[in-house]
Protein backbone atom coordinates (compact mmCIF):
# COMPACT_ATOMS: atom_id res chain seq x y z
CA UNK A 1 0.00 0.00 0.00
CA UNK A 2 1.59 3.08 -0.62
CA UNK A 3 1.26 6.88 1.19
CA UNK A 4 0.68 9.88 -0.41
CA UNK A 5 -0.44 13.46 0.34
CA UNK A 6 -1.62 16.74 -1.20
CA UNK A 7 1.85 18.93 -2.15
CA UNK A 8 1.51 21.94 -0.43
CA UNK A 9 4.88 22.78 -0.05
CA UNK A 10 7.93 21.53 1.01
CA UNK A 11 7.37 22.28 4.70
CA UNK A 12 4.17 20.19 4.40
CA UNK A 13 6.11 17.22 3.12
CA UNK A 14 8.77 18.13 5.61
CA UNK A 15 5.69 17.56 8.50
CA UNK A 16 4.38 14.01 6.53
CA UNK A 17 8.12 12.62 7.52
CA UNK A 18 8.23 13.58 10.38
CA UNK A 19 4.74 12.36 11.24
CA UNK A 20 6.20 9.16 9.98
CA UNK A 21 8.92 8.57 12.59
CA UNK A 22 6.73 9.87 15.10
CA UNK A 23 4.58 6.59 14.26
CA UNK A 24 7.22 4.35 13.06
CA UNK A 25 8.61 3.04 10.50
CA UNK A 26 6.43 3.70 7.65
CA UNK A 27 6.50 0.20 6.72
CA UNK A 28 4.91 -1.26 9.65
CA UNK A 29 1.77 0.65 9.37
CA UNK A 30 -0.52 -1.39 7.79
CA UNK A 31 0.67 -4.88 7.24
CA UNK A 32 -2.08 -6.89 5.84
CA UNK A 33 -3.34 -3.96 3.98
CA UNK A 34 -6.77 -3.39 5.81
CA UNK A 35 -5.96 0.72 6.49
CA UNK A 36 -8.54 1.31 4.00
CA UNK A 37 -11.39 -0.25 5.68
CA UNK A 38 -10.62 0.71 8.65
CA UNK A 39 -9.57 4.57 8.52
CA UNK A 40 -13.11 5.29 6.27
CA UNK A 41 -14.35 3.51 9.84
CA UNK A 42 -12.60 5.62 11.87
CA UNK A 43 -13.90 8.57 10.00
CA UNK A 44 -17.60 7.61 10.14
CA UNK A 45 -17.32 6.89 14.04
CA UNK A 46 -15.36 9.73 15.05
CA UNK A 47 -14.93 12.23 12.47
CA UNK A 48 -12.05 15.28 12.64
CA UNK A 49 -9.97 13.22 14.61
CA UNK A 50 -6.30 11.61 14.60
CA UNK A 51 -4.35 8.69 16.37
CA UNK A 52 -2.11 11.43 17.36
CA UNK A 53 -4.20 13.58 18.68
CA UNK A 54 -4.75 13.76 22.76
CA UNK A 55 -6.94 16.28 24.12
CA UNK A 56 -9.84 18.77 22.89
CA UNK A 57 -8.32 22.20 24.69
CA UNK A 58 -5.44 22.05 21.24
CA UNK A 59 -9.21 22.92 19.40
CA UNK A 60 -8.78 26.07 21.24
CA UNK A 61 -5.45 26.87 21.74
CA UNK A 62 -4.42 27.18 17.70
CA UNK A 63 -6.98 29.95 16.94
CA UNK A 64 -5.75 31.88 19.99
CA UNK A 65 -2.11 31.00 18.65
CA UNK A 66 -3.20 32.62 15.71
CA UNK A 67 -5.07 35.36 17.34
CA UNK A 68 -1.81 36.60 18.88
CA UNK A 69 0.11 36.29 15.85
CA UNK A 70 -2.38 38.76 14.49
CA UNK A 71 -1.57 41.26 16.91
CA UNK A 72 2.71 40.37 16.64
CA UNK A 73 3.35 42.86 13.50
CA UNK A 74 5.20 39.91 11.79
CA UNK A 75 4.98 40.11 7.61
CA UNK A 76 6.57 37.21 6.63
CA UNK A 77 4.87 33.94 6.76
CA UNK A 78 8.31 32.31 7.89
CA UNK A 79 8.40 34.80 11.01
CA UNK A 80 4.80 34.01 11.81
CA UNK A 81 5.42 30.25 11.95
CA UNK A 82 8.04 30.52 13.68
CA UNK A 83 6.64 32.51 16.34
CA UNK A 84 3.50 30.18 16.39
CA UNK A 85 6.18 27.02 16.74
CA UNK A 86 7.65 28.65 19.77
CA UNK A 87 4.79 29.57 21.43
CA UNK A 88 3.76 26.16 21.15
CA UNK A 89 7.36 24.61 22.63
CA UNK A 90 6.28 27.22 25.43
CA UNK A 91 2.85 25.75 25.66
CA UNK A 92 4.48 22.39 26.33
CA UNK A 93 6.88 23.65 29.12
CA UNK A 94 4.24 25.36 30.99
CA UNK A 95 1.97 22.05 30.76
CA UNK A 96 4.80 19.86 31.82
CA UNK A 97 5.31 21.81 35.02
CA UNK A 98 1.43 22.11 35.24
CA UNK A 99 0.20 19.66 38.06
CA UNK A 100 -3.46 17.41 37.12
CA UNK A 101 -5.92 18.92 39.19
CA UNK A 102 -7.66 15.71 39.31
CA UNK A 103 -4.79 13.24 40.06
CA UNK A 104 -2.25 15.20 40.63
CA UNK A 105 0.27 13.89 37.86
CA UNK A 106 1.44 15.29 35.44
CA UNK A 107 -0.94 16.89 32.91
CA UNK A 108 -1.87 13.68 30.65
CA UNK A 109 -1.95 14.67 26.78
CA UNK A 110 0.37 16.92 26.39
CA UNK A 111 1.90 17.12 23.05
CA UNK A 112 6.35 17.25 23.73
CA UNK A 113 5.57 16.17 27.04
CA UNK A 114 7.87 13.86 27.35
CA UNK A 115 10.96 16.33 26.50
CA UNK A 116 12.18 19.51 27.20
CA UNK A 117 13.26 20.00 23.81
CA UNK A 118 11.58 21.84 20.92
CA UNK A 119 8.66 19.95 20.16
CA UNK A 120 8.89 17.68 16.76
CA UNK A 121 5.17 17.59 16.08
CA UNK A 122 3.36 20.64 16.69
CA UNK A 123 -0.08 20.70 17.29
CA UNK A 124 -1.18 22.75 14.44
CA UNK A 125 0.29 20.20 12.38
CA UNK A 126 -1.53 17.35 14.27
CA UNK A 127 -5.01 18.93 14.22
CA UNK A 128 -5.33 20.92 11.52
CA UNK A 129 -6.94 18.85 9.33
CA UNK A 130 -9.25 18.10 12.21
CA UNK A 131 -9.60 22.40 11.95
CA UNK A 132 -10.43 21.75 8.72
CA UNK A 133 -12.87 18.77 9.23
CA UNK A 134 -14.76 20.32 11.93
CA UNK A 135 -15.40 23.61 10.64
CA UNK A 136 -13.14 25.74 12.91
CA UNK A 137 -10.84 27.17 9.85
CA UNK A 138 -12.66 28.93 7.79
CA UNK A 139 -10.94 27.73 4.88
CA UNK A 140 -10.53 24.60 4.36
CA UNK A 141 -8.97 24.95 1.18
CA UNK A 142 -5.69 26.99 3.75
CA UNK A 143 -2.73 24.78 4.67
CA UNK A 144 -1.11 26.24 8.28
CA UNK A 145 1.78 27.33 5.48
CA UNK A 146 -1.11 29.58 3.64
CA UNK A 147 -2.64 30.85 7.21
CA UNK A 148 1.03 31.79 8.56
CA UNK A 149 1.05 34.05 5.06
CA UNK A 150 -2.30 35.29 5.38
CA UNK A 151 -1.83 36.71 8.67
CA UNK A 152 1.75 38.25 7.64
CA UNK A 153 -0.39 39.29 4.83
CA UNK A 154 -2.85 40.70 7.15
CA UNK A 155 -0.42 42.03 9.66
CA UNK A 156 1.26 44.01 6.32
CA UNK A 157 -2.00 45.58 5.39
CA UNK A 158 -2.54 46.70 9.20
CA UNK A 159 0.65 48.68 9.31
CA UNK A 160 -0.15 50.70 6.58
CA UNK A 161 -3.64 51.46 7.50
CA UNK A 162 -2.14 52.80 10.51
CA UNK A 163 -0.03 54.84 8.91
CA UNK A 164 -2.71 56.12 6.79
CA UNK A 165 -4.70 57.08 10.04
CA UNK A 166 -1.81 59.69 11.08
CA UNK A 167 -2.50 61.30 7.90
CA UNK A 168 -6.07 60.56 6.80
CA UNK A 169 -9.05 60.89 9.00
CA UNK A 170 -10.52 57.39 7.12
CA UNK A 171 -7.93 55.58 8.18
CA UNK A 172 -9.86 54.11 11.29
CA UNK A 173 -12.87 53.23 8.80
CA UNK A 174 -10.31 51.22 7.11
CA UNK A 175 -9.16 49.79 9.98
CA UNK A 176 -12.41 48.14 11.11
CA UNK A 177 -13.03 46.97 7.54
CA UNK A 178 -9.92 44.67 7.57
CA UNK A 179 -10.26 43.53 10.46
CA UNK A 180 -14.34 42.73 9.73
CA UNK A 181 -13.09 41.10 6.85
CA UNK A 182 -10.15 38.78 8.09
CA UNK A 183 -11.46 35.69 9.77
CA UNK A 184 -9.07 32.57 9.77
CA UNK A 185 -11.16 30.79 12.66
CA UNK A 186 -14.55 30.73 14.26
CA UNK A 187 -13.23 29.79 17.32
CA UNK A 188 -14.08 32.50 20.20
CA UNK A 189 -10.88 33.15 21.50
CA UNK A 190 -11.72 35.08 24.58
CA UNK A 191 -8.12 34.05 26.31
CA UNK A 192 -4.86 35.46 25.08
CA UNK A 193 -2.02 32.93 24.94
CA UNK A 194 -0.42 35.14 27.55
CA UNK A 195 -2.74 34.75 30.00
CA UNK A 196 -2.98 30.96 29.63
CA UNK A 197 0.56 30.82 30.42
CA UNK A 198 -0.34 31.94 33.98
CA UNK A 199 -2.76 29.36 34.21
CA UNK A 200 -2.00 26.60 31.92
CA UNK A 201 -4.71 23.61 31.76
CA UNK A 202 -5.45 21.29 28.93
CA UNK A 203 -9.14 21.37 30.64
CA UNK A 204 -11.83 23.16 29.22
CA UNK A 205 -13.94 25.93 30.44
CA UNK A 206 -17.59 25.90 30.41
CA UNK A 207 -17.20 28.22 27.15
CA UNK A 208 -14.88 26.68 25.42
CA UNK A 209 -17.00 23.50 25.69
CA UNK A 210 -20.03 24.92 24.33
CA UNK A 211 -18.53 26.18 21.35
CA UNK A 212 -16.77 22.76 20.47
CA UNK A 213 -20.01 20.88 21.16
CA UNK A 214 -22.12 23.61 19.09
CA UNK A 215 -19.54 23.12 16.38
CA UNK A 216 -18.97 20.00 16.12
CA UNK A 217 -22.73 19.04 15.71
CA UNK A 218 -23.26 21.76 13.18
CA UNK A 219 -21.10 20.46 10.76
CA UNK A 220 -22.65 18.05 8.58
CA UNK A 221 -19.60 15.35 8.53
CA UNK A 222 -20.94 14.31 12.35
CA UNK A 223 -24.22 13.19 11.19
CA UNK A 224 -24.81 9.54 12.50
CA UNK A 225 -21.72 9.58 13.94
CA UNK A 226 -21.00 8.12 17.60
CA UNK A 227 -19.05 11.29 18.09
CA UNK A 228 -22.57 12.79 17.78
CA UNK A 229 -24.38 10.51 19.50
CA UNK A 230 -22.45 10.94 22.83
CA UNK A 231 -22.75 14.76 22.37
CA UNK A 232 -26.32 14.72 21.79
CA UNK A 233 -27.13 12.46 24.61
CA UNK A 234 -24.09 13.56 27.18
CA UNK A 235 -22.67 9.78 26.65
CA UNK A 236 -19.45 9.12 27.47
CA UNK A 237 -17.74 5.96 26.56
CA UNK A 238 -14.19 6.75 27.70
CA UNK A 239 -13.12 3.26 29.29
CA UNK A 240 -15.54 0.94 27.28
CA UNK A 241 -14.40 -1.05 24.39
CA UNK A 242 -16.26 -0.87 21.51
CA UNK A 243 -16.66 -3.98 21.10
CA UNK A 244 -18.94 -3.36 24.54
CA UNK A 245 -20.95 -1.30 23.17
CA UNK A 246 -24.17 -2.37 22.59
CA UNK A 247 -27.36 -0.65 20.64
CA UNK A 248 -28.54 1.82 22.62
CA UNK A 249 -32.30 3.08 22.09
CA UNK A 250 -31.97 6.59 21.08
CA UNK A 251 -28.87 5.69 18.56
CA UNK A 252 -29.88 5.83 14.90
CA UNK A 253 -29.96 3.34 12.50
CA UNK A 254 -27.60 4.01 10.42
CA UNK A 255 -24.99 4.56 13.62
CA UNK A 256 -26.07 1.04 14.79
CA UNK A 257 -25.15 -0.76 11.27
CA UNK A 258 -21.55 1.14 10.99
CA UNK A 259 -21.02 -0.08 14.70
CA UNK A 260 -22.33 -3.47 14.16
CA UNK A 261 -19.88 -3.39 10.48
CA UNK A 262 -17.07 -1.67 12.54
CA UNK A 263 -17.30 -4.78 15.10
CA UNK A 264 -17.56 -7.55 12.88
CA UNK A 265 -14.25 -6.63 10.72
CA UNK A 266 -12.46 -5.96 13.66
CA UNK A 267 -12.97 -8.74 15.18
CA UNK A 268 -12.41 -10.95 11.68
CA UNK A 269 -9.29 -9.51 10.77
CA UNK A 270 -7.88 -9.57 14.15
CA UNK A 271 -7.10 -13.82 13.80
CA UNK A 272 -5.60 -12.81 10.31
CA UNK A 273 -3.21 -10.13 12.91
CA UNK A 274 -2.63 -13.31 14.86
CA UNK A 275 -1.79 -15.65 12.62
CA UNK A 276 0.62 -13.07 11.20
CA UNK A 277 1.91 -12.99 14.86
CA UNK A 278 2.49 -16.53 14.64
CA UNK A 279 4.84 -16.18 11.11
CA UNK A 280 6.56 -13.73 12.93
CA UNK A 281 7.33 -15.24 15.97
CA UNK A 282 9.24 -17.78 13.63
CA UNK A 283 11.36 -14.76 12.79
CA UNK A 284 13.13 -15.18 16.30
CA UNK A 285 14.16 -12.52 18.50
CA UNK A 286 14.36 -11.66 22.08
CA UNK A 287 10.87 -11.88 22.51
CA UNK A 288 10.12 -14.96 20.69
CA UNK A 289 9.83 -17.39 23.63
CA UNK A 290 8.12 -20.25 23.72
CA UNK A 291 5.52 -18.53 26.04
CA UNK A 292 4.94 -15.81 23.78
CA UNK A 293 4.33 -18.35 21.05
CA UNK A 294 1.74 -20.46 23.92
CA UNK A 295 0.09 -16.82 24.17
CA UNK A 296 -0.40 -16.30 20.67
CA UNK A 297 -1.43 -19.44 19.91
CA UNK A 298 -3.99 -19.84 22.92
CA UNK A 299 -5.44 -16.26 21.48
CA UNK A 300 -5.97 -17.91 18.09
CA UNK A 301 -8.07 -20.74 19.82
CA UNK A 302 -10.05 -18.27 21.59
CA UNK A 303 -10.69 -16.19 18.45
CA UNK A 304 -11.70 -19.45 16.08
CA UNK A 305 -14.19 -20.21 19.37
CA UNK A 306 -15.67 -16.83 18.94
CA UNK A 307 -15.30 -16.61 14.97
CA UNK A 308 -18.24 -15.51 12.94
CA UNK A 309 -16.64 -15.02 9.57
CA UNK A 310 -17.34 -11.94 7.25
CA UNK A 311 -20.82 -12.47 6.87
CA UNK A 312 -21.30 -8.36 5.79
CA UNK A 313 -18.15 -8.25 4.03
CA UNK A 314 -19.17 -6.52 1.30
CA UNK A 315 -21.00 -3.78 2.91
CA UNK A 316 -17.83 -3.15 4.80
CA UNK A 317 -16.13 -2.75 1.77
CA UNK A 318 -18.42 -0.12 0.45
CA UNK A 319 -17.84 2.29 3.70
CA UNK A 320 -14.93 2.48 1.26
CA UNK A 321 -15.05 5.57 -0.85
CA UNK A 322 -12.78 5.05 -3.92
CA UNK A 323 -9.81 2.93 -3.93
CA UNK A 324 -11.62 0.38 -6.04
CA UNK A 325 -7.76 -1.56 -7.10
CA UNK A 326 -7.26 -1.78 -3.32
CA UNK A 327 -10.89 -3.41 -2.74
CA UNK A 328 -10.21 -5.69 -4.98
CA UNK A 329 -6.91 -7.00 -3.95
CA UNK A 330 -8.05 -7.10 0.07
CA UNK A 331 -11.76 -8.49 -0.74
CA UNK A 332 -9.82 -11.53 -2.45
CA UNK A 333 -7.70 -11.76 0.57
CA UNK A 334 -11.00 -11.66 2.94
CA UNK A 335 -12.86 -14.71 0.63
CA UNK A 336 -9.99 -16.86 0.71
CA UNK A 337 -8.77 -16.71 4.25
CA UNK A 338 -12.35 -16.75 5.41
CA UNK A 339 -12.30 -20.07 3.34
CA UNK A 340 -9.31 -21.20 4.70
CA UNK A 341 -10.05 -20.86 8.51
CA UNK A 342 -13.86 -22.32 7.90
CA UNK A 343 -12.02 -25.49 6.48
CA UNK A 344 -9.98 -25.64 9.64
CA UNK A 345 -11.66 -28.19 11.94
CA UNK A 346 -9.06 -27.67 14.92
CA UNK A 347 -8.03 -24.78 16.99
CA UNK A 348 -4.69 -24.70 15.58
CA UNK A 349 -3.80 -22.39 13.10
CA UNK A 350 -3.11 -24.27 9.74
CA UNK A 351 -0.61 -24.17 6.99
CA UNK A 352 -3.18 -22.40 4.37
CA UNK A 353 -3.83 -19.67 6.76
CA UNK A 354 -0.29 -19.17 7.28
CA UNK A 355 0.54 -19.14 3.19
CA UNK A 356 -2.45 -16.51 2.75
CA UNK A 357 -1.25 -14.09 5.18
CA UNK A 358 2.24 -14.29 4.51
CA UNK A 359 1.94 -13.88 0.77
CA UNK A 360 -0.66 -10.43 1.79
CA UNK A 361 1.93 -9.53 3.49
CA UNK A 362 4.29 -9.42 0.32
CA UNK A 363 1.94 -8.40 -1.70
CA UNK A 364 0.73 -5.23 0.56
CA UNK A 365 4.80 -4.01 1.73
CA UNK A 366 6.96 -6.06 -0.88
CA UNK A 367 10.73 -5.38 -0.26
CA UNK A 368 9.40 -4.18 3.63
CA UNK A 369 7.62 -7.01 4.45
CA UNK A 370 8.94 -8.75 8.02
CA UNK A 371 7.82 -12.15 7.28
CA UNK A 372 10.77 -14.33 7.08
CA UNK A 373 13.08 -11.90 6.72
CA UNK A 374 16.25 -10.04 9.36
CA UNK A 375 13.50 -8.49 11.76
CA UNK A 376 13.16 -9.81 14.86
CA UNK A 377 9.81 -10.97 16.38
CA UNK A 378 7.68 -8.19 18.28
CA UNK A 379 3.73 -8.83 18.45
CA UNK A 380 1.25 -6.23 16.47
CA UNK A 381 -2.65 -5.91 16.96
CA UNK A 382 -2.67 -8.02 19.95
CA UNK A 383 -6.76 -6.57 20.38
CA UNK A 384 -9.06 -5.83 17.94
CA UNK A 385 -8.79 -2.41 15.81
CA UNK A 386 -10.74 0.16 17.98
CA UNK A 387 -11.07 2.86 14.89
CA UNK A 388 -9.38 5.74 17.38
CA UNK A 389 -12.40 5.05 19.89
CA UNK A 390 -9.97 5.97 22.69
CA UNK A 391 -9.17 9.11 21.05
CA UNK A 392 -12.48 9.90 20.31
CA UNK A 393 -13.94 9.10 23.90
CA UNK A 394 -10.90 11.18 25.33
CA UNK A 395 -11.95 14.36 22.96
CA UNK A 396 -15.75 13.69 24.20
CA UNK A 397 -15.26 13.57 27.68
CA UNK A 398 -12.99 16.27 27.63
CA UNK A 399 -16.38 18.25 25.97
CA UNK A 400 -18.79 16.95 28.18
CA UNK A 401 -16.44 17.45 31.69
CA UNK A 402 -16.30 21.21 30.60
CA UNK A 403 -20.44 21.37 30.01
CA UNK A 404 -20.37 20.31 33.79
CA UNK A 405 -18.38 23.54 35.11
CA UNK A 406 -19.86 26.56 36.16
CA UNK A 407 -18.43 29.75 34.40
CA UNK A 408 -17.43 31.65 37.33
Amino acid sequence: MQLGWVDYSRQERETIKELLKVLGESSSLDELGVGIVRDSISDLLYPGTSVLHTRAKYYILIPELFKKAMNSGLTTGSEVRRLIDSDQDAIARVLRRAIDEETGTKAAGIIGGRSDRAVKMKPTRIYWNALRTTGILCNSALSYDDACSAVAGYNKRKQNIEFKKETDDDGGDAADALSSSFTLFNAPCRQTIDQYMQSPTLYLSKDEALYLNDQFLRVPIMKNTLMEYCLKTNTSFLGVSLNDINEMTNMSEELRNRLELAKEFANFIYGAYTVYNLLFWENGGEYATEEAKKNIESRYAEWKQVNIGLPHREEILKLVNGHEHYKAALRDFLVHFEAAVNANTTDLCSDEEKTLVKARERSCKREKAKIGRDYPFGEIQTIPMNYRHGTGQTIISDILKGLEKDNG
